[in-house]
Protein backbone atom coordinates (compact mmCIF):
# COMPACT_ATOMS: atom_id res chain seq x y z
CA UNK A 1 0.00 0.00 0.00
CA UNK A 2 0.92 3.60 -0.40
CA UNK A 3 3.05 5.16 2.33
CA UNK A 4 2.77 8.53 1.16
CA UNK A 5 0.82 11.11 2.78
CA UNK A 6 -2.21 13.35 1.08
CA UNK A 7 -0.45 16.24 0.56
CA UNK A 8 1.96 14.65 -1.43
CA UNK A 9 -0.33 12.99 -3.62
CA UNK A 10 -2.33 16.66 -4.28
CA UNK A 11 1.02 17.79 -5.22
CA UNK A 12 1.17 14.92 -8.23
CA UNK A 13 -1.33 17.03 -10.05
CA UNK A 14 0.78 20.21 -10.21
CA UNK A 15 3.33 20.94 -12.78
CA UNK A 16 5.77 22.32 -10.13
CA UNK A 17 6.45 21.25 -6.88
CA UNK A 18 4.42 22.43 -4.09
CA UNK A 19 3.79 20.25 -1.62
CA UNK A 20 5.30 22.59 1.01
CA UNK A 21 1.74 23.90 1.05
CA UNK A 22 -0.02 22.68 4.50
CA UNK A 23 -3.35 23.14 3.62
CA UNK A 24 -5.67 21.53 0.97
CA UNK A 25 -7.20 24.95 0.46
CA UNK A 26 -3.73 26.55 0.17
CA UNK A 27 -3.04 23.81 -2.52
CA UNK A 28 -6.47 24.41 -4.42
CA UNK A 29 -5.56 28.11 -4.97
CA UNK A 30 -2.14 27.18 -6.18
CA UNK A 31 -3.91 24.31 -8.67
CA UNK A 32 -6.09 27.02 -9.66
CA UNK A 33 -3.49 29.42 -9.77
CA UNK A 34 -0.73 27.09 -12.04
CA UNK A 35 -3.44 25.71 -14.18
CA UNK A 36 -6.71 27.66 -14.85
CA UNK A 37 -5.82 28.70 -18.41
CA UNK A 38 -8.61 32.17 -18.75
CA UNK A 39 -11.20 31.28 -21.37
CA UNK A 40 -12.36 35.08 -20.61
CA UNK A 41 -15.82 33.95 -19.10
CA UNK A 42 -17.89 35.82 -17.15
CA UNK A 43 -19.18 35.81 -13.52
CA UNK A 44 -22.66 34.21 -14.75
CA UNK A 45 -23.31 31.10 -16.20
CA UNK A 46 -21.10 31.19 -19.90
CA UNK A 47 -23.36 29.81 -21.84
CA UNK A 48 -23.75 26.76 -24.51
CA UNK A 49 -21.46 28.37 -27.00
CA UNK A 50 -18.42 28.39 -24.22
CA UNK A 51 -18.28 24.85 -23.17
CA UNK A 52 -16.36 23.02 -25.57
CA UNK A 53 -13.53 25.85 -25.19
CA UNK A 54 -12.97 23.44 -21.81
CA UNK A 55 -10.72 21.19 -23.97
CA UNK A 56 -8.38 23.27 -23.83
CA UNK A 57 -8.09 23.55 -20.29
CA UNK A 58 -4.60 22.11 -19.14
CA UNK A 59 -3.84 20.21 -16.27
CA UNK A 60 -1.17 17.90 -15.90
CA UNK A 61 -1.49 14.40 -15.96
CA UNK A 62 -4.95 14.86 -17.05
CA UNK A 63 -7.09 15.02 -20.82
CA UNK A 64 -10.24 16.09 -21.06
CA UNK A 65 -12.02 13.72 -23.66
CA UNK A 66 -15.39 15.85 -24.03
CA UNK A 67 -16.71 19.43 -23.09
CA UNK A 68 -20.55 18.96 -24.42
CA UNK A 69 -23.79 20.50 -24.08
CA UNK A 70 -26.52 18.16 -22.97
CA UNK A 71 -30.11 19.52 -23.80
CA UNK A 72 -32.21 19.94 -20.41
CA UNK A 73 -34.53 17.13 -19.53
CA UNK A 74 -37.57 16.92 -17.65
CA UNK A 75 -36.48 18.61 -14.01
CA UNK A 76 -32.42 18.34 -15.46
CA UNK A 77 -31.51 21.70 -16.91
CA UNK A 78 -29.47 22.40 -19.67
CA UNK A 79 -25.50 21.43 -18.84
CA UNK A 80 -22.25 21.33 -20.00
CA UNK A 81 -20.79 17.90 -19.74
CA UNK A 82 -16.90 17.99 -19.08
CA UNK A 83 -15.23 14.33 -19.18
CA UNK A 84 -11.84 12.92 -18.60
CA UNK A 85 -9.40 11.14 -16.98
CA UNK A 86 -6.76 11.76 -14.88
CA UNK A 87 -3.12 10.28 -14.30
CA UNK A 88 -5.09 7.61 -17.34
CA UNK A 89 -6.87 6.01 -15.20
CA UNK A 90 -9.54 7.96 -13.07
CA UNK A 91 -11.97 8.65 -14.99
CA UNK A 92 -14.28 12.05 -14.32
CA UNK A 93 -17.15 14.14 -15.81
CA UNK A 94 -18.05 17.25 -14.21
CA UNK A 95 -21.06 18.79 -15.08
CA UNK A 96 -21.93 22.40 -15.00
CA UNK A 97 -25.47 24.41 -15.54
CA UNK A 98 -25.43 26.71 -18.80
CA UNK A 99 -28.21 28.72 -17.48
CA UNK A 100 -29.44 28.56 -14.12
CA UNK A 101 -26.32 27.99 -11.64
CA UNK A 102 -26.64 28.20 -7.55
CA UNK A 103 -23.16 29.27 -7.23
CA UNK A 104 -22.16 25.80 -5.24
CA UNK A 105 -20.67 22.86 -6.22
CA UNK A 106 -21.53 19.05 -5.48
CA UNK A 107 -19.60 15.95 -5.33
CA UNK A 108 -21.78 12.53 -5.82
CA UNK A 109 -20.49 9.38 -4.10
CA UNK A 110 -20.48 6.43 -5.58
CA UNK A 111 -21.79 3.17 -4.54
CA UNK A 112 -20.12 -0.30 -3.88
CA UNK A 113 -16.89 -0.53 -5.74
CA UNK A 114 -17.95 2.42 -7.84
CA UNK A 115 -16.31 1.22 -11.18
CA UNK A 116 -18.35 3.67 -12.89
CA UNK A 117 -19.13 7.63 -12.77
CA UNK A 118 -22.37 7.81 -10.53
CA UNK A 119 -25.63 9.89 -12.00
CA UNK A 120 -25.44 13.25 -11.27
CA UNK A 121 -29.06 14.63 -12.34
CA UNK A 122 -29.97 14.89 -8.71
CA UNK A 123 -27.60 17.39 -7.98
CA UNK A 124 -27.98 18.90 -11.51
CA UNK A 125 -31.48 19.42 -10.34
CA UNK A 126 -30.79 21.17 -7.38
CA UNK A 127 -28.81 23.94 -9.34
CA UNK A 128 -25.64 23.13 -8.80
CA UNK A 129 -22.65 22.48 -10.75
CA UNK A 130 -21.57 18.51 -10.06
CA UNK A 131 -19.03 15.72 -10.26
CA UNK A 132 -18.16 12.30 -9.59
CA UNK A 133 -15.61 9.74 -10.83
CA UNK A 134 -15.15 6.08 -11.30
CA UNK A 135 -12.42 5.98 -8.71
CA UNK A 136 -9.81 4.67 -10.93
CA UNK A 137 -10.88 1.68 -11.96
CA UNK A 138 -13.98 0.16 -14.28
CA UNK A 139 -16.63 -2.95 -13.80
CA UNK A 140 -19.91 -3.79 -11.81
CA UNK A 141 -20.45 -2.19 -8.61
CA UNK A 142 -19.80 -5.63 -6.68
CA UNK A 143 -17.35 -6.35 -8.52
CA UNK A 144 -13.74 -5.27 -7.25
CA UNK A 145 -11.45 -8.15 -9.52
CA UNK A 146 -10.03 -4.65 -11.14
CA UNK A 147 -7.94 -3.75 -8.19
CA UNK A 148 -6.54 -6.96 -7.74
CA UNK A 149 -2.58 -7.31 -6.98
CA UNK A 150 -2.62 -3.40 -7.44
CA UNK A 151 -2.33 -1.51 -4.23
CA UNK A 152 -2.50 2.13 -6.28
CA UNK A 153 -5.99 1.28 -7.23
CA UNK A 154 -6.71 0.05 -4.20
CA UNK A 155 -5.81 3.30 -2.24
CA UNK A 156 -6.87 5.32 -5.23
CA UNK A 157 -10.59 3.65 -4.51
CA UNK A 158 -10.26 4.06 -1.22
CA UNK A 159 -9.84 7.40 -0.78
CA UNK A 160 -7.20 9.75 -3.25
CA UNK A 161 -9.26 9.29 -6.62
CA UNK A 162 -11.91 11.27 -4.95
CA UNK A 163 -9.90 13.96 -3.30
CA UNK A 164 -8.20 14.83 -6.63
CA UNK A 165 -10.90 14.56 -8.51
CA UNK A 166 -12.55 16.90 -5.83
CA UNK A 167 -9.81 19.69 -6.52
CA UNK A 168 -9.73 18.92 -10.30
CA UNK A 169 -13.24 19.83 -10.36
CA UNK A 170 -13.50 22.83 -9.00
CA UNK A 171 -10.92 24.06 -11.28
CA UNK A 172 -12.96 23.27 -13.97
CA UNK A 173 -15.63 24.93 -12.66
CA UNK A 174 -14.25 28.25 -11.65
CA UNK A 175 -12.68 27.79 -15.70
CA UNK A 176 -16.60 27.74 -16.97
CA UNK A 177 -17.74 30.30 -14.33
CA UNK A 178 -14.93 32.58 -14.08
CA UNK A 179 -15.49 32.33 -10.41
CA UNK A 180 -14.99 29.61 -7.93
CA UNK A 181 -17.99 27.86 -6.28
CA UNK A 182 -19.30 29.61 -3.04
CA UNK A 183 -19.57 26.44 -1.23
CA UNK A 184 -18.91 22.48 -1.89
CA UNK A 185 -20.77 19.83 -0.65
CA UNK A 186 -20.32 16.17 -0.80
CA UNK A 187 -23.39 13.41 -0.38
CA UNK A 188 -23.13 9.82 -0.96
CA UNK A 189 -24.90 6.64 0.82
CA UNK A 190 -23.68 3.10 1.30
CA UNK A 191 -19.72 3.27 -0.12
CA UNK A 192 -20.79 7.14 -1.12
CA UNK A 193 -21.21 7.72 2.38
CA UNK A 194 -17.82 6.06 3.47
CA UNK A 195 -16.10 8.06 0.93
CA UNK A 196 -18.01 11.51 2.41
CA UNK A 197 -16.46 10.28 5.85
CA UNK A 198 -12.86 9.38 4.18
CA UNK A 199 -13.15 13.37 3.05
CA UNK A 200 -14.00 14.69 6.34
CA UNK A 201 -11.75 12.36 7.91
CA UNK A 202 -8.41 12.87 5.58
CA UNK A 203 -8.89 15.81 3.30
CA UNK A 204 -10.75 18.28 5.61
CA UNK A 205 -10.65 21.35 3.82
CA UNK A 206 -12.26 19.64 0.63
CA UNK A 207 -15.88 20.91 1.20
CA UNK A 208 -17.99 22.62 3.51
CA UNK A 209 -20.84 20.21 4.17
CA UNK A 210 -21.20 16.49 4.16
CA UNK A 211 -24.18 14.01 4.05
CA UNK A 212 -22.60 10.46 4.64
CA UNK A 213 -25.43 7.82 4.37
CA UNK A 214 -26.38 4.25 5.24
CA UNK A 215 -22.09 4.66 5.58
CA UNK A 216 -19.82 1.46 5.15
CA UNK A 217 -17.77 2.86 8.22
CA UNK A 218 -15.09 0.00 8.38
CA UNK A 219 -14.81 -1.85 5.31
CA UNK A 220 -12.59 -4.55 6.63
CA UNK A 221 -14.58 -5.56 10.04
CA UNK A 222 -17.70 -4.77 7.97
CA UNK A 223 -16.75 -7.69 5.15
CA UNK A 224 -15.66 -10.21 8.22
CA UNK A 225 -19.67 -9.63 9.63
CA UNK A 226 -20.88 -9.86 6.17
CA UNK A 227 -19.02 -13.61 5.96
CA UNK A 228 -20.11 -14.32 9.36
CA UNK A 229 -23.66 -13.80 7.59
CA UNK A 230 -22.85 -16.33 4.95
CA UNK A 231 -21.43 -18.69 7.25
CA UNK A 232 -24.20 -18.63 9.78
CA UNK A 233 -26.44 -19.63 6.37
CA UNK A 234 -23.91 -22.89 4.86
CA UNK A 235 -26.64 -25.50 5.32
CA UNK A 236 -29.05 -23.43 7.34
CA UNK A 237 -30.59 -21.67 4.22
CA UNK A 238 -33.70 -19.39 4.80
CA UNK A 239 -35.50 -19.54 1.34
CA UNK A 240 -37.81 -16.25 0.67
CA UNK A 241 -40.76 -17.64 1.09
CA UNK A 242 -40.14 -17.76 5.20
CA UNK A 243 -39.21 -13.94 5.44
CA UNK A 244 -42.94 -12.37 5.51
CA UNK A 245 -42.76 -15.22 8.61
CA UNK A 246 -39.51 -13.57 9.90
CA UNK A 247 -40.98 -10.30 9.76
CA UNK A 248 -44.39 -10.36 11.24
CA UNK A 249 -42.85 -12.10 14.30
CA UNK A 250 -39.98 -9.09 14.65
CA UNK A 251 -43.12 -6.58 14.36
CA UNK A 252 -45.13 -8.18 16.48
CA UNK A 253 -42.03 -8.36 19.22
CA UNK A 254 -40.42 -4.82 18.66
CA UNK A 255 -43.48 -2.44 16.94
CA UNK A 256 -44.65 -0.95 20.38
CA UNK A 257 -41.21 -0.62 21.91
CA UNK A 258 -41.21 3.23 20.93
CA UNK A 259 -44.86 3.46 22.71
CA UNK A 260 -46.81 2.99 19.49
CA UNK A 261 -47.95 0.45 17.75
CA UNK A 262 -48.23 1.71 14.14
CA UNK A 263 -47.04 -1.01 12.33
CA UNK A 264 -43.59 0.92 12.03
CA UNK A 265 -40.34 -0.43 14.38
CA UNK A 266 -38.68 2.94 15.34
CA UNK A 267 -36.33 1.58 18.06
CA UNK A 268 -35.25 -2.12 16.98
CA UNK A 269 -32.27 -0.96 19.41
CA UNK A 270 -34.96 -1.26 22.20
CA UNK A 271 -35.99 -4.78 21.44
CA UNK A 272 -34.85 -7.71 22.70
CA UNK A 273 -36.13 -10.45 20.31
CA UNK A 274 -35.64 -14.21 20.46
CA UNK A 275 -35.98 -16.06 17.17
CA UNK A 276 -36.50 -19.34 18.76
CA UNK A 277 -40.28 -18.05 18.85
CA UNK A 278 -40.82 -19.32 15.25
CA UNK A 279 -39.38 -22.31 15.93
CA UNK A 280 -41.13 -24.96 14.16
CA UNK A 281 -43.19 -26.87 16.15
CA UNK A 282 -43.93 -29.82 13.86
CA UNK A 283 -42.96 -30.38 10.47
CA UNK A 284 -41.08 -27.68 8.36
CA UNK A 285 -43.50 -25.15 6.43
CA UNK A 286 -43.46 -21.00 5.58
CA UNK A 287 -44.94 -20.09 8.52
CA UNK A 288 -41.90 -21.10 10.78
CA UNK A 289 -38.15 -22.20 11.37
CA UNK A 290 -36.30 -25.13 11.34
CA UNK A 291 -33.82 -25.42 14.22
CA UNK A 292 -30.73 -24.90 12.26
CA UNK A 293 -32.65 -21.54 10.73
CA UNK A 294 -33.42 -20.41 13.95
CA UNK A 295 -29.68 -20.72 15.25
CA UNK A 296 -28.31 -19.14 11.30
CA UNK A 297 -30.93 -15.81 12.49
CA UNK A 298 -29.72 -15.66 15.59
CA UNK A 299 -26.01 -15.32 14.75
CA UNK A 300 -27.02 -12.93 12.09
CA UNK A 301 -28.78 -11.08 14.40
CA UNK A 302 -25.83 -11.14 17.36
CA UNK A 303 -23.00 -10.42 14.88
CA UNK A 304 -19.91 -12.29 14.55
CA UNK A 305 -17.60 -13.70 17.19
CA UNK A 306 -14.28 -15.62 17.66
CA UNK A 307 -13.92 -19.13 19.44
CA UNK A 308 -13.51 -17.30 22.45
CA UNK A 309 -16.55 -15.48 22.07
CA UNK A 310 -15.02 -11.92 21.42
CA UNK A 311 -17.28 -9.76 19.54
CA UNK A 312 -15.52 -8.54 16.06
CA UNK A 313 -18.47 -6.47 14.86
CA UNK A 314 -22.14 -5.87 15.64
CA UNK A 315 -25.32 -7.37 13.92
CA UNK A 316 -28.44 -6.15 12.25
CA UNK A 317 -31.16 -4.69 13.82
CA UNK A 318 -34.52 -7.08 13.82
CA UNK A 319 -37.65 -5.86 11.86
CA UNK A 320 -38.65 -5.31 8.52
CA UNK A 321 -37.00 -8.56 7.02
CA UNK A 322 -38.72 -7.99 3.40
CA UNK A 323 -35.09 -7.14 1.94
CA UNK A 324 -33.32 -10.10 3.66
CA UNK A 325 -33.23 -11.54 0.30
CA UNK A 326 -31.74 -8.96 -1.64
CA UNK A 327 -28.68 -8.24 0.99
CA UNK A 328 -28.39 -11.24 3.24
CA UNK A 329 -30.63 -14.67 2.63
CA UNK A 330 -30.14 -14.70 -1.32
CA UNK A 331 -32.70 -17.57 -2.93
CA UNK A 332 -32.22 -19.59 -0.31
CA UNK A 333 -29.88 -21.95 -1.71
CA UNK A 334 -25.84 -22.15 -1.24
CA UNK A 335 -25.84 -20.15 2.05
CA UNK A 336 -26.91 -16.62 0.76
CA UNK A 337 -25.82 -16.74 -2.94
CA UNK A 338 -26.71 -13.94 -4.68
CA UNK A 339 -27.33 -11.23 -2.01
CA UNK A 340 -25.50 -8.12 -1.60
CA UNK A 341 -23.96 -9.71 1.74
CA UNK A 342 -22.15 -12.54 -0.66
CA UNK A 343 -20.86 -10.58 -3.46
CA UNK A 344 -19.44 -7.91 -2.08
CA UNK A 345 -17.72 -9.73 0.86
CA UNK A 346 -16.34 -12.43 -1.96
CA UNK A 347 -15.01 -9.78 -4.32
CA UNK A 348 -13.28 -8.15 -1.67
CA UNK A 349 -11.27 -11.21 0.01
CA UNK A 350 -10.56 -12.49 -2.93
CA UNK A 351 -10.00 -9.55 -4.71
CA UNK A 352 -8.17 -7.62 -2.27
CA UNK A 353 -7.16 -9.88 0.47
CA UNK A 354 -6.53 -13.37 -0.26
CA UNK A 355 -6.44 -14.42 -3.53
CA UNK A 356 -9.09 -15.25 -5.99
CA UNK A 357 -8.84 -19.20 -4.89
CA UNK A 358 -9.73 -18.02 -1.48
CA UNK A 359 -13.23 -19.54 -0.92
CA UNK A 360 -15.24 -16.72 1.60
CA UNK A 361 -17.67 -18.87 3.21
CA UNK A 362 -15.88 -22.13 3.91
CA UNK A 363 -12.26 -21.39 4.15
CA UNK A 364 -12.48 -17.99 6.29
CA UNK A 365 -10.65 -18.15 10.25
CA UNK A 366 -12.30 -16.09 12.54
CA UNK A 367 -9.48 -16.12 15.13
CA UNK A 368 -7.02 -15.78 12.75
CA UNK A 369 -8.22 -14.30 9.95
CA UNK A 370 -8.99 -11.09 10.94
CA UNK A 371 -4.95 -9.97 11.09
CA UNK A 372 -4.90 -10.48 7.47
CA UNK A 373 -7.36 -7.68 7.12
CA UNK A 374 -5.24 -5.40 9.34
CA UNK A 375 -2.88 -3.89 6.82
CA UNK A 376 -5.92 -2.82 4.45
CA UNK A 377 -7.65 -0.87 7.38
CA UNK A 378 -5.18 2.25 7.10
CA UNK A 379 -6.78 2.96 3.24
CA UNK A 380 -9.63 1.11 3.68
CA UNK A 381 -12.40 1.95 6.81
CA UNK A 382 -13.00 5.68 7.99
CA UNK A 383 -13.48 4.92 11.01
CA UNK A 384 -11.38 8.10 12.51
CA UNK A 385 -13.16 9.97 15.46
CA UNK A 386 -11.06 12.66 14.98
CA UNK A 387 -12.85 15.15 12.80
CA UNK A 388 -10.87 18.68 14.01
CA UNK A 389 -9.56 19.41 10.90
CA UNK A 390 -13.27 19.77 9.67
CA UNK A 391 -14.38 21.37 12.98
CA UNK A 392 -11.62 23.75 12.54
CA UNK A 393 -12.43 24.05 8.42
CA UNK A 394 -16.24 25.05 10.00
CA UNK A 395 -17.76 22.14 8.01
CA UNK A 396 -20.91 20.12 8.79
CA UNK A 397 -21.49 16.64 8.82
CA UNK A 398 -24.99 14.97 8.64
CA UNK A 399 -24.91 11.50 9.14
CA UNK A 400 -27.91 9.11 8.60
CA UNK A 401 -28.57 5.43 8.30
CA UNK A 402 -31.70 3.24 8.06
CA UNK A 403 -33.12 1.40 11.13
CA UNK A 404 -34.41 -1.51 8.91
CA UNK A 405 -30.92 -1.49 7.01
CA UNK A 406 -29.83 -4.75 6.04
CA UNK A 407 -26.46 -4.02 4.69
CA UNK A 408 -24.99 -1.10 6.91
CA UNK A 409 -25.78 -2.08 10.52
CA UNK A 410 -27.24 0.66 12.01
CA UNK A 411 -25.93 0.27 15.12
CA UNK A 412 -22.58 0.85 13.81
CA UNK A 413 -23.49 3.96 12.82
CA UNK A 414 -25.19 4.71 15.69
CA UNK A 415 -22.07 3.51 17.89
CA UNK A 416 -19.42 5.57 15.35
CA UNK A 417 -21.55 9.06 16.40
CA UNK A 418 -21.36 7.80 19.72
CA UNK A 419 -17.68 7.56 19.74
CA UNK A 420 -17.25 10.89 17.88
CA UNK A 421 -19.72 12.52 20.43
CA UNK A 422 -17.36 11.20 23.35
CA UNK A 423 -14.09 12.46 21.54
CA UNK A 424 -15.93 16.08 20.99
CA UNK A 425 -18.05 16.47 24.13
CA UNK A 426 -21.16 18.65 23.81
CA UNK A 427 -19.43 20.65 20.80
CA UNK A 428 -19.86 17.33 19.26
CA UNK A 429 -23.79 19.12 17.80
CA UNK A 430 -22.09 22.04 16.42
CA UNK A 431 -21.23 20.39 13.50
CA UNK A 432 -22.15 16.86 13.32
CA UNK A 433 -25.86 15.51 13.87
CA UNK A 434 -26.79 11.71 13.12
CA UNK A 435 -30.59 11.13 12.23
CA UNK A 436 -31.42 7.15 11.93
CA UNK A 437 -34.55 6.51 9.91
CA UNK A 438 -36.87 4.32 11.34
CA UNK A 439 -38.42 1.96 8.19
CA UNK A 440 -35.45 2.73 5.84
CA UNK A 441 -33.60 0.10 4.21
CA UNK A 442 -30.30 0.76 2.61
CA UNK A 443 -30.42 4.26 1.48
CA UNK A 444 -33.83 4.06 0.02
CA UNK A 445 -36.82 1.92 0.11
CA UNK A 446 -38.14 0.45 2.94
CA UNK A 447 -42.09 0.41 4.82
CA UNK A 448 -40.86 3.05 6.84
CA UNK A 449 -41.71 7.01 5.51
CA UNK A 450 -38.54 6.82 3.52
CA UNK A 451 -38.27 9.44 1.22
CA UNK A 452 -35.90 12.79 2.92
CA UNK A 453 -34.07 14.22 0.21
CA UNK A 454 -31.44 11.25 -0.37
CA UNK A 455 -29.82 10.80 -3.68
CA UNK A 456 -31.91 8.95 -5.96
CA UNK A 457 -35.44 10.26 -4.40
CA UNK A 458 -38.40 11.54 -5.89
CA UNK A 459 -41.24 13.49 -4.56
CA UNK A 460 -39.60 15.64 -1.85
CA UNK A 461 -38.99 18.87 -1.76
CA UNK A 462 -35.99 20.12 -3.11
CA UNK A 463 -33.79 22.68 -0.98
CA UNK A 464 -36.79 22.55 1.57
CA UNK A 465 -34.61 22.22 4.78
CA UNK A 466 -37.54 20.69 6.60
CA UNK A 467 -37.98 18.23 4.06
CA UNK A 468 -35.09 17.37 2.14
CA UNK A 469 -31.16 16.09 4.02
CA UNK A 470 -29.59 18.47 1.16
CA UNK A 471 -31.64 21.81 1.78
CA UNK A 472 -30.67 21.28 5.66
CA UNK A 473 -27.35 20.83 5.51
CA UNK A 474 -27.10 23.65 2.69
CA UNK A 475 -28.71 26.15 5.26
CA UNK A 476 -26.60 24.48 8.20
CA UNK A 477 -23.65 25.98 6.33
CA UNK A 478 -24.78 28.88 4.81
CA UNK A 479 -26.77 30.43 7.43
CA UNK A 480 -25.40 28.31 10.78
CA UNK A 481 -28.93 27.05 11.39
CA UNK A 482 -28.06 23.52 12.62
CA UNK A 483 -31.04 20.90 11.72
CA UNK A 484 -32.76 19.34 14.71
CA UNK A 485 -35.70 17.12 12.87
CA UNK A 486 -36.28 16.16 9.03
CA UNK A 487 -39.71 15.36 7.84
CA UNK A 488 -39.93 12.12 6.25
CA UNK A 489 -42.35 10.69 3.57
CA UNK A 490 -43.57 7.79 2.42
CA UNK A 491 -45.86 7.64 -0.69
CA UNK A 492 -48.36 5.23 -1.38
CA UNK A 493 -46.65 1.67 -3.15
CA UNK A 494 -43.90 4.39 -3.32
CA UNK A 495 -44.82 6.24 -6.05
CA UNK A 496 -45.50 10.02 -5.34
CA UNK A 497 -48.00 10.15 -8.09
CA UNK A 498 -50.29 8.20 -5.65
CA UNK A 499 -50.13 10.77 -2.97
CA UNK A 500 -48.88 10.77 0.73
CA UNK A 501 -49.63 7.43 3.30
CA UNK A 502 -47.83 8.67 5.93
CA UNK A 503 -45.23 11.66 7.34
CA UNK A 504 -43.24 11.71 10.13
CA UNK A 505 -40.71 13.87 11.95
CA UNK A 506 -36.79 11.83 12.29
CA UNK A 507 -35.18 13.53 14.91
CA UNK A 508 -31.34 14.45 15.40
CA UNK A 509 -30.06 11.48 17.56
CA UNK A 510 -30.30 10.77 20.59
CA UNK A 511 -33.73 12.26 20.61
CA UNK A 512 -37.00 10.33 18.90
CA UNK A 513 -39.94 11.49 17.45
CA UNK A 514 -42.94 11.00 20.24
CA UNK A 515 -46.46 10.67 19.88
CA UNK A 516 -48.80 13.22 21.32
CA UNK A 517 -51.35 11.27 22.32
CA UNK A 518 -54.05 12.68 19.61
CA UNK A 519 -54.57 13.20 15.78
CA UNK A 520 -53.29 10.90 12.87
CA UNK A 521 -50.33 8.79 13.59
CA UNK A 522 -49.84 8.77 9.84
CA UNK A 523 -49.00 12.59 10.16
CA UNK A 524 -45.87 14.73 11.25
CA UNK A 525 -47.62 17.29 12.80
CA UNK A 526 -49.06 14.94 15.90
CA UNK A 527 -45.20 13.99 16.61
CA UNK A 528 -42.89 16.18 18.66
CA UNK A 529 -38.95 15.45 19.20
CA UNK A 530 -38.11 14.34 22.90
CA UNK A 531 -35.40 12.58 24.39
CA UNK A 532 -35.20 8.59 24.28
CA UNK A 533 -36.95 6.43 27.08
Amino acid sequence: MSSRGPLQHLSDLLPGHVGSSKRAGTLLASLAAVLFIPFGLGATPAGAADCSKLLGLKLKDTVITEATVIAAKNDVPEYCRVQGGLETVILFEVALPTKIWNSKFFYVGGGGYNGSIPELTDALARGYAAAGSDTGHRGFHWDASAMYNNPQSQVNYAHRATHLVALLAKVVVKAYYGTPARRSYFCGCSNGGKMALMEVQRYSDDFDGVVAGGAVVDRTKAMVMFDWTQRALLGSEIPPYKIPAMKKATLAACDAKDGLADGLIDRPDKCDFDPKVLTCAGADGPDCLTPKQVTAWQKILNGPVNSAGKRLYVGYSPGHEDDYPYYITGVGTMHGYPSSNFMYMDSFMRWIVFGPKFDSVRDFDYDKNPESMIPFEKDQDADSTDLSGFKAHGGKLILYNGWADHSTPPLRTVQYYNDVRQKNGEATGDFVRLFMMPGLYHCNGGPGPNTFGGLGQKGYKKNDPENDIIGALDRWVDQGIAPTKLIATKFKDDDPRQGIARTRPVCAYPQVATFKGSGSVDDAANFVCASSK
